[in-house]
């Protein structure tokens, strides 16, 4: 027998009455399941939208532009920006900012590295500094030119190509091909319409950059003075060899082939000819060591450690003390050099002489400091005195770049080499200890341009007994600061006129914290 059984087949149906299915997220995102007034929203803003977020990209990708102008190299770039200014970046010391325009664009130029063999050069031929900022200048102008049209092109391709990826649209990506256009055209016309060439004398400073005006002083007298001074550099090296010459004639001490000689410096203050000047007197004078009392830059910035290399090309011993405007940076980069000594409370024999030094006991690179109490370098320096007391062999030479507290050191060695004034001096203790007090072998830097009065090169050629250690006799040099190309030599002996120099009334002033 065979039964037929029926099967009944389930299908799912929603009854009659029951609400529609429910829609995911998805459907939502695609526009025919907008309303009408949405989608011609968004028809219309979409290609506007993706023009300008498409320049944007464009112009942080690829909006840069990079090249050499002299002896820098600089990138040039032009960012969208609510307000329109001129950044000038100097990493890591800060910025300059300069308030040009109103445009919705900002133009950052940053100085990526300075090429020190380009820079080498200038300073091996003087004269040609004195058209270097000319060169800068038109060099600037023509990249900041090149850098628009670039960023200008960059903008538009970077628009065109957003909105013709996601929307796929001829019509609408030409729409958004039009609306980067205007959107850079705009911009750059209102820059132009508002640009103002005199926001140049109001600077704005960040950063460590900030202490720049109190530094170095008005930049409108610094470039009024730097072409005068540029035309000078050349007659300073060339008179040394006159120098030289001079002390072969004098009727007074004649040192030997076992002299020990050094060359005192200090106070360099990042003037790239002070290298020249140096390298010229050690080769002449046949120099052991040089000796190099602190200052040897304005910030201590990282930045600034370049400006030491030329130390490593001397081919002689450089020995050099941290002085208030040198930080631990740049005692590193000076160390880093293979013929440096850098002195930081230990003996070092160099040349034949037993040096000792210990840092300033402050980094006070800009006159924004002056409230450091004279009790600071007072135990700064009492501190460095008891320990060079107890030294057993004693040190033949102590370094110590400021000299404020020097009858300190008294009785402990027979001399000490400083700088830190500026102007050079020197003074004879109670129980007989010479203070030198070297002047600015960089002419005091950029503080040199800054006012009528020059400011000096000195430097100074030291003559050791060889058996006894003792100074013998030294030569000075003093080179004419701006718009002088005077060289002069004066020889003292050990012993003359000790009694007429006794120091300054007050051997202990507080110093100016901007030397």
């Amino acid at each position: 027998m065979c039964y037929q059984r029926d099967v009944e087949v389930a299908t799912e149906t929603s009854p009659p009455g029951d609400p529609a299915p429910r829609r995911e997220w998805q459907d939502y995102a695609r526009p025919a399941t907008w309303p009408p007034w949405l989608r011609r929203t968004f028809t219309l803003l979409s290609p506007v939208a993706l023009a300008l977020v498409g320049a944007w990209i464009a112009l942080a990708v690829a909006g840069t532009t990079q090249a050499y102008v002299g002896p820098l190299a600089i990138d040039v770039a032009f960012r969208p920006a609510f307000t329109g200014e001129s950044v000038i970046e100097l990493d890591p010391v800060g910025a300059v900012v300069l308030d040009t325009h109103s445009g919705p664009v900002q133009l950052n130029i940053s100085v990526r590295e300075v090429d020190l063999d380009g820079l080498n050069g200038y300073v091996n031929d003087p004269y040609s500094l004195a058209g270097l900022d000319d060169q800068i200048g038109a060099g600037i102008q023509d990249v900041i030119v090149d850098a628009a049209v670039r960023a200008g092109l960059t903008a538009v391709v970077g628009g065109t190509l957003a909105a013709l990826l996601v929307l796929r649209s001829v019509r609408r990506t030409a729409l958004a091909a039009g609306v980067a256009l205007a959107a850079v055209l705009g911009g750059y016309g209102l820059t132009a319409l508002t640009f103002d060439p005199d926001a140049v004398r109001e600077p704005a400073y960040t950063g460590p950059l900030a202490a720049a005006p109190q530094l170095i002083g008005n930049a409108e007298d610094i470039a009024t003075n730097f072409d005068a001074y540029a035309d000078q550099l050349a007659g300073f090296v060339a008179n040394v060899a006159a120098v030289y010459d001079t002390t072969l004639n004098l009727e007074t001490f004649q040192p030997n082939d076992d002299t020990i000689r050094v060359l005192h410096v200090s106070d360099l203050h990042l003037n790239p000819a002070a290298w020249d000047i140096i390298d010229a007197v050690a080769e002449q004078y046949a120099v052991d060591v040089i000796v190099d009392s602190g200052d040897i830059v304005d910030q201590g910035t990282p930045l600034e450690n370049s400006y030491v290399r030329p130390i490593a090309d001397l081919g002689r011993p450089y020995v050099f003390v941290k002085g208030n405007h040198d930080s631990v940076a740049t005692a590193a980069a000076v160390a880093a050099a293979p013929n440096a000594v850098v002195l930081d409370g230990e003996p070092a024999e160099v040349a034949g002489l037993r040096f000792l030094g210990a840092p300033d006991p402050r980094f006070t690179p800009d006159k924004s400091v002056r409230g450091v109490p004279d009790e600071v370098i007072r135990e700064g320096t009492e501190e460095f005195a008891d320990e060079a007391a107890e030294l057993d062999p004693p040190p033949d030479v102590i370094v110590y770049h400021d000299p404020s507290h020097a009858e300190l050191f008294d009785g402990i060695a027979p001399l000490v080499l400083s700088g830190h004034a500026h102007k050079r001096d020197t003074y004879v203790l109670d129980d007989g200890t010479r203070v030198m007090v070297q002047g600015s072998t960089g002419g005091a830097g950029l503080r040199g341009l800054r006012d009528e009065d020059p400011t000096p090169v000195n430097l100074s050629v030291l003559y050791f007994d060889p058996e006894t250690k003792g100074l013998v006799a030294w030569d000075d040099l003093t080179l004419g600061g701006l718009g002088q190309t005077s060289a002069e030599i004066d020889r003292h002996q050990a012993g003359e006129d000790d009694g007429a120099a006794q120091g300054p009334e007050d051997p202990s002033p507080a110093p100016d914290l901007e030397n």
